[in-house]
């Protein structure tokens, strides 16, 4: 077992494992800050900051594409002071424009949300999408240069650092306003750290017409974004209209909980993916070597969704630990959002085959679909509550997962989708089944005990059942530790 495990990590699981372990560096300040929120803040406050928090998120989230990717995929020898400086020039761009939207929007505000508060929140925060703009150019310059170990490294540093900020911040009594400092720190460290310990990098002035380049061909990936961004924040925003914040913050920490778990893999998965097969594109390669993303996906999936599926099942369990028992009422929503996350761990890196395919608006169609009809059916599904938008959500999410999955899938790329499926079955088989025997013959044991032991044996149900997959699991990490590097 030691054997295949050192094999296992010099065929580049070490980089798949350093990126899942950042994440959760990364996700445990956020649940931290989560657990202590929602003790000194009220659903209403929480879903304050989870819809002004959701506008920023788009805007920002629009900074880590187009100009982003398109600098992780530009050619290497291609000019690369001009290419750097359009692609720095378009983010500029781009959240400026962001900024002036923000503003209108926290004008806007008292008309559009019941209650209030939520306009101060967003007129302080859109500042911060300029500091994000640089946060991200320096994230696309260190990963181009394949420094990854590099940028998870400094990605924990930050999430911990403004974790712990938000953590002092809420127990001095700053309520609502540590939850935006913590924003600020992060954005602000990323930025530091990022552009500190990156490469050395010439920049040039670039023409305008490269500029504008840049921005042609990110316009879908903004359109992919922006209809990304309804598909996962309509609830947040119809429940914040229809009802109260308070909606919003039971559908929102609920939401928060599962993405701490979710995002361990499924960010490592889209990054990693991203990273991978644009560096061999950039590198002169047509196309990545068959069934590579389907493989790429499975090496996250085997550990990934397990973990969503013993959350979704002892969700009734761990929310009032968590949360307390006044958020009791977020365990169905938790266990509806772990299906999912599941799912976009498949989108997350078959969206990132396409983006390198050039095929971008392919993923702009599929998610501009699935956008129209989350904020149909969580409308349609809001007298339902919190509970009603998390299904309507999670209904689309599997969908266009399908939809983006089949059209990155190439004929080639079949016999590993098979082999893929058989790494990912067996151990979410051989834990979820584990879990639910212990489960059952534990009956009404202590609530510490009924959770401890069913996800011991989850484990060992795990381990046993990855064991004859190893090999496959070592394929697939491969493709981490191949994937060319500039020179």
């Amino acid at each position: 077992m030691k054997a295949r495990l050192l094999r296992f990590a010099r065929a580049g699981g070490g980089t798949a494992l350093i990126a899942m372990a950042a994440r959760v560096s990364g996700q445990f300040a956020m649940v931290a800050v989560t657990l202590v929120a929602t003790r000194h803040l009220a659903p209403a406050d929480f879903g304050v900051f989870a819809i002004a928090g959701a506008l920023v998120m788009l805007a920002r989230t629009m900074l880590y594409t187009g100009p982003f990717e398109y600098l992780l995929k530009l050619a290497h020898d291609a000019p690369q002071a001009q290419g750097a400086g359009a692609c720095l020039a378009a983010t500029v761009v781009v959240a400026a424009g962001w900024i002036g939207l923000l503003v209108a929007l926290g004008l806007a505000a008292p008309y559009l949300f019941r209650g209030g508060g939520v306009a101060p929140v967003i007129l302080a925060l859109a500042p911060s999408v300029l500091l994000g703009a640089l946060a991200a150019f320096a994230e696309s310059v260190m990963l181009r240069s394949g420094a990854v170990r590099r940028y998870y490294a400094v990605t924990v540093l930050a999430e911990v650092g403004a974790g712990l900020a938000a953590i002092a911040l809420l127990a001095a009594g700053w309520g609502l306003w540590a939850l935006v400092l913590q924003i600020y720190a992060r954005t602000l460290l990323m930025a530091l750290a990022l552009g500190a310990l990156g490469p050395p990098l010439a920049l040039a002035a670039p023409p305008r017409a490269l500029v504008a380049e840049v921005l042609r061909w990110s316009a879908s990936r903004f359109g992919s974004v922006l209809v990304s961004f309804l598909a996962n924040y309509s609830g947040d925003l119809v429940l914040g209209m229809a009802f109260s914040p308070a909606a919003s913050g039971l559908y929102r920490a609920a939401n928060r909980m599962v993405t701490a778990l979710a995002d361990m893999f499924v960010q490592p998965a889209g990054m990693l993916a991203l990273t991978t097969l644009a560096a061999g594109r950039a590198h002169g390669e047509a196309a990545g070597k068959p069934g590579s993303w389907p493989r790429l996906a499975a090496l996250f999936a085997v550990l990934g969704w397990p973990a969503l599926a013993l959350l979704a099942l002892f969700a009734h369990r761990v929310v009032p630990l968590a949360l307390g028992p006044a958020w009791a009422g977020a365990a169905p929503v938790v266990a509806v959002f772990c299906l999912a996350r599941m799912a976009a761990l498949v989108t997350a890196v078959a969206t990132a085959e396409l983006i390198v395919a050039d095929r971008q608006g392919r993923v702009l169609a599929v998610q501009t679909v699935a956008a129209i009809t989350t904020a149909g059916l969580t409308v349609l599904a809001a007298p339902w509550g919190a509970f009603g938008a998390a299904l309507a959500a999670t209904l689309v999410a599997i969908l266009a997962a399908a939809a983006l999955g089949f059209t990155a899938l190439h004929r080639r790329d079949r016999p590993a989708l098979a082999e893929a499926v058989r790494l990912v079955i067996f151990p979410l088989g051989g834990a979820f089944g584990a879990a639910f025997a212990a489960d059952r013959l534990l009956g009404s044991a202590a609530p510490l005990t009924a959770l401890a032991v069913p996800l011991a044996c989850a484990a060992a149900g795990w381990l046993l059942a990855a064991w004859p997959v190893i090999p496959a699991l070592r394929r697939a990490a491969a493709l981490l530790a191949e994937a060319p590097r500039p020179a």
